[in-house]
């Protein structure tokens, strides 16, 4: 399936938050993807690019190609559901596995997109409301999750077809949004296949870089009365009916997952794109921070769709957003990143750590040493704060895993 008419995009405005049509997507016969600003939409002289790096707001440019994602611009393909969301999407619509992502596009619904970019074939912005299960529903969406998972029959017939109309977060796991309050959630349970209690343990991972000092998203671990473990994160993307601007860090990258070269997956040049695009100083402080963290506790699936920017609508800035999908490998131990510490380094070193330092900000090397030592020891103490919450087998892995590559990194 494959489309020569326009997809319109809209964007919540983040100051008001009107949906307003901000382009027009097109695919052409040679198979880029073209983006064009609506004219209303540059009169109108918004400040929003909808991606600042790939596709800016740039006087007299009046087309942006894609060629990556067969044509699809990254921050449309953002906004796609990655392979949980497709494998609903394929099971609904009878998609073939080498679909285009073009395909995803159009037919995940609007409610659930990741971020504050929505799409239709009308010029005016047409964007239904998300409809989720309630916080008391959570075992009963854990449940529907699991058999969808499994290919059995739906346990509640509402509430899977609430879940196959609402595919569009990525990921590889089974995995369903909830609200409460204002607030929304992503929910998603341990598996059969699963060889430890995943869920138990990024929440743990998740609390631990908070508890260091840094900005982890919030979460939320639940035992349910059949013994089912669940863990529920909060999307710091939605709040009531509102939305906020994201973009991943593929995107700022410019590259592919998980098709993409690996050489263009890098903690330096994500902090390289987060200065250009005007994130804070200690946001990239902040990466070097997580990127450190990721090599103590093992979270080996650093890929770059696992970072983000997102839209501060209140002091009209891109943030380095909340760290998310933070799962220690529970298997084995890691001595590599999915992403390079410094340039051709993927390996777990204290050299790999610090040879780019300046890219964080660091002034000299002496600082981010410093700053490094300063870390791990945070890094130690919240892990002796929150060891209670882990089961013995957990404990005893994250506190050899903490041992061994505490002294890897830290000053001989």
């Amino acid at each position: 399936m494959t489309t020569s008419k326009p997809l319109f995009v809209y964007l919540q405005r983040p100051d008001t938050g009107d949906w307003i049509t901000v382009g027009r997507y097109l695919q052409g016969d040679d198979g880029a993807g073209r983006f064009r600003y609506a004219p209303s939409y540059l009169d109108a002289s918004l400040p929003w690019s909808i991606d600042p790096i790939n596709v800016p707001l740039v006087s007299g440019v009046t087309e942006h190609l894609a060629y990556r994602y067969h044509g699809l611009h990254d921050v449309l393909r953002d906004t796609c559901p990655d392979s949980w969301g497709r494998l609903l999407l394929q099971r609904e619509f009878q998609l073939s596995e080498n679909a285009h992502d073009i395909d995803y596009l159009r037919l995940a619904r609007n409610g659930d997109r990741w971020g504050a970019l929505a799409v239709g074939t009308s010029r005016r912005p047409s964007v239904d409301l998300l409809r989720s299960p309630k916080l008391l529903q959570l075992e009963s969406l854990s449940e529907e999750l699991l058999a969808i998972y499994e290919r059995r029959p739906p346990v509640d017939a509402r509430m899977r077809k609430m879940l196959m109309t609402t595919p569009s977060m990525g990921g590889a796991r089974p995995k369903g949004t909830l609200r409460d309050g204002e607030e929304y959630w992503l929910v998603k349970p341990l598996l059969p296949s699963d060889t430890a209690d995943i869920p138990l343990l990024e929440h743990f991972a998740l609390g631990w870089g908070a508890a260091s000092g840094m900005r982890f998203a919030r979460s939320v671990h639940h035992r349910a009365d059949s013994g089912l473990s669940t863990i529920r994160i909060h999307r710091f993307d939605r709040h009531g009916d509102r939305r906020s601007m994201a973009i991943s860090a593929a995107s700022l990258l410019s590259t592919e997952y998980p098709a993409g070269q690996r050489a263009d997956w890098s903690y330096p040049q994500l902090a390289q794109a987060l200065q250009q695009i005007g994130a804070p100083h200690k946001d990239r402080i902040e990466l070097f921070e997580r990127m450190v963290f990721n090599a103590i506790v093992g979270n080996d699936g650093d890929h770059p769709r696992n970072h983000a920017a997102i839209y501060d609508a209140e002091h009209s800035l891109w943030r380095l957003s909340p760290a998310f999908d933070v799962v220690p490998n529970p298997d084995g131990e890691p001595r590599a990143l999915s992403m390079q510490l410094s340039h051709g380094r993927f390996d777990i070193s204290r050299d790999a750590v610090l040879a780019e330092a300046w890219h964080f900000g660091f002034d000299t090397l002496a600082d981010a040493e410093i700053h490094l030592d300063s870390l791990l020891e945070r890094i130690r103490t919240a892990f002796q704060t929150l060891e209670v919450e882990l089961p013995d087998a957990l404990r005893q892995l994250l506190s050899r895993r903490l041992a061994r590559v505490g002294e890897i990194l830290h000053r001989n």
